[in-house]
């Protein structure tokens, strides 16, 4: 069975969950705050990594294992929420999407791209030889997007012939220590979980999949600056669509103020299922237009926003 992601991060995660059937290593992080503002001691952060260990093993150990092999897992990275759409298979144009999207990072968008076009061959060869296929989508506008392009795609192999399950990313998750977790995209579910979530997966119908793949046309006739989920419905959309909240936070903002810190703001309160790289470019064009002005760079080598901002009031 191939496995189909929209981010690399979820490939990511779900190549480490495949075969596992326990906590073998690996790396993880917290943040450690005191009320007081102290610094905690060596000894209590070493309790907290004994604790967070301890939570680790127990929910390997409690983990459905997800069958399968890592290199059936795709990654189709494309941000299809954002720019142009017009063209077929993978072009130019999506690259020139991802490039004004991250200017700094060329070496990593041609690796990101390659290795769609190679995941997209080798879903159509394998779909057309009757393999099923998995694919794990949130409600973000990238997933939403992938999902009916990726049913587009597939339309030379012969819809009726297809074999695709739908794994949705849950609204929301309980713990047993009575926390309730929100997931923004599948990048951020732990490998332990995949192979509990990909029991609520359910086989596409045939006329769902004609109608995301008709759907995608129609979206791509329009060829909006954007695509959005509004009212659980992916719809095309004016690059303005998030720049209330953008602009309610600019203004919540000191005169002077991190950028990063803006975009964390943005995407932490308002979960609109969109990257920092679409409100950085946002902001560029505030910007232009005379409302905010750059009071210092980003240093060489980190992504252009790690800068500080000044209100033009």
């Amino acid at each position: 069975m191939l496995e189909v992601v929209f981010e690399e991060s979820a490939a990511g995660s779900m190549s480490a969950a495949i075969g596992r059937t326990g906590r073998t290593g690996g790396v993880f992080g917290a943040v450690v705050c005191q009320r007081s503002g102290q610094t905690p001691s060596r000894a209590e952060i070493r309790r907290l990594r004994q604790e967070m260990e301890a939570r680790e093993r127990q929910a390997w150990a409690e983990a459905v294992p997800l069958e399968g092999r890592r290199e059936d897992v795709v990654s189709l990275s494309l941000l299809l929420s954002v720019g142009p759409i017009d063209e077929d298979g993978i072009g130019p144009a999506r690259r020139a999407v991802l490039e004004d999207l991250y200017p700094d990072r060329a070496e990593n968008l041609e690796r990101v791209l390659e290795k769609s076009r190679r995941g997209l061959s080798t879903l159509l060869e394998r779909a057309g030889q009757g393999e099923p296929i998995r694919v794990w989508s949130s409600r973000g506008p990238d997933d939403a997007c992938g999902l009916c392009w990726l049913m587009e795609q597939l339309r030379p192999v012969g819809l009726e012939a297809l074999d695709v399950t739908l794994v949705r990313l849950p609204e929301f998750q309980a713990r047993p220590d009575g926390t309730v977790v929100q997931y923004a995209g599948w990048g951020e579910v732990g490998p332990h979980q995949f192979g509990r979530m990909a029991l609520s997966g359910e086989k596409i119908p045939v006329n769902a999949i004609r109608m995301m793949a008709d759907h995608w046309g129609a979206l791509r006739r329009e060829n909006a600056p954007l695509r959005a989920v509004l009212n659980g419905r992916l719809v095309s959309a004016p690059e303005t669509l998030y720049d209330f909240w953008i602009l309610r936070e600019i203004a919540a903002q000191e005169p002077e103020f991190r950028e990063a810190v803006l975009i964390g703001n943005v995407i932490g309160k308002y979960r609109l299922g969109i990257g920092d790289d679409w409100i950085a470019r946002r902001v560029k064009q505030f910007i232009r237009g005379g409302l905010l002005e750059p009071v210092t760079e980003a240093k060489p080598g980190a992504p252009y926003y790690r800068r500080t901002l000044r209100r033009c009031d």
